[in-house]
């Protein structure tokens, strides 16, 4: 899910800058956790933002505070309902409602979001993979995550939403698998009342998949001429910027042999300037190679069944040894340790 924008434009989006459409998600979020007794200012303490901002429709969001927003809710939110809460809400205010209630089906959705990433659908972005008859899309957050907390808001936030669609759509999720990379939550009751699909815990990934059958499936009340109506509409709204650490994301896994210095010296930056860019998103390069070689390291072995030898090539590993003694550091554990994971569920 990405808005596609040249990385030497200058046209960069940075987690203290406003991104568009957070103020509608922020709204709602601190208007749900209102009408369940806490009292806004608890909610906004630390952004620097304020409730009438928001009712004068003034309120001006940046990354770093909706991240932040999400924090105090979990404080508060004792019975942690408000992510899935405004996951079911996140087309409020959007102008892919109207398409999104048109499309023909679930790939057709897919590519709307890809495409049309507006009002806050930023915020996520979707490697797309397909094996064997299911799709599968692992998540990531496009600004990085402050904390283990967001991150977990963030998963709960965006499952909740693509539940909500597709029940919307399709009439159930029965089909759906969501994999979540945290163990599994005191507050499990949740994930069964508001996504109703199978999940998985400790994953070491983010990611969602669904059948050929459902994902392609037509949808009868889908009406393709009002569907180009409301695509010419989004085609007139400003097209977010991509996120800055989600273009160094796609540089770095597409010229995974590159270094810190040449990746910096491609975003026209200093090292020292690119290290500090990065630790405005609370990451390093280091990291950024590992997740990403976590993320296929772990796809290509649960799900493509890989083997130790294949995988260290893909990685360019010409040693195995190296290989795992990567892949543990990456994960917590050997690629024996997974694949016996996947033998006893």
């Amino acid at each position: 899910m990405n808005a596609g924008v040249n990385a030497k434009s200058g046209q960069l989006s940075y987690i203290d800058t406003p991104c568009q459409g957070l103020q509608s998600w922020a709204a709602q979020l601190v208007d749900l956790a209102k009408h369940r007794g806490v009292h806004p200012d608890k909610l906004l303490k630390g952004t620097k933002l304020f409730y009438q901002d928001f009712a004068a429709g003034t309120a001006s969001i940046t990354v770093e505070q909706f991240y932040q927003l999400q924090e105090n809710c979990r404080q508060f939110d004792n019975q942690h309902q408000l992510s899935f809460l405004l996951g079911r809400k996140l087309l409020n205010h959007n102008p892919l409602y109207s398409a999104f209630s048109q499309a023909e089906s679930l790939r057709t959705l897919q590519k709307l979001l890809t495409r049309s990433p507006l009002h806050g659908f930023n915020l996520f972005n979707a490697q797309h993979k397909h094996h064997q008859g299911r799709h599968y899309f692992i998540i990531n957050l496009s600004f990085g995550a402050m904390s283990a907390t967001i991150e977990q808001f963030s998963c709960e936030l965006f499952a909740s939403f693509i539940a909500a669609t597709c029940k919307w759509r399709i009439g159930n999720n029965s089909d759906l698998c969501f994999s979540f990379p945290y163990p599994e939550p005191k507050h499990i009751e949740q994930y069964h009342t508001n996504l109703q699909a199978s999940c998985k815990f400790s994953q070491q990934l983010f990611m969602i998949s669904i059948s050929d059958e459902l994902y392609n499936k037509h949808l009868i009340d889908s009406c393709p001429s009002l569907l180009q109506q409301s695509l010419t509409t989004i085609q007139q709204q400003p097209v977010p910027a991509s996120s800055w650490l989600q273009l160094v994301r796609d540089h770095i896994a597409t010229h995974p042999q590159h270094s810190l210095e040449t990746v910096a010296h491609y975003f026209t930056m200093s090292p020292a300037t690119f290290k500090r860019k990065l630790k405005q998103h609370h990451t390093r390069f280091s990291a950024l190679q590992d997740c990403i070689n976590r993320q296929t390291a772990v796809f290509n072995i649960t799900t493509l069944a890989q083997t130790n030898e294949t995988l260290a090539g893909e990685l360019n590993f010409s040693d195995l040894t190296n290989f795992r003694r990567a892949f543990k550091r990456w994960t917590g554990m050997t690629p024996s340790n997974l694949r016996g994971q996947l033998k006893s569920t």
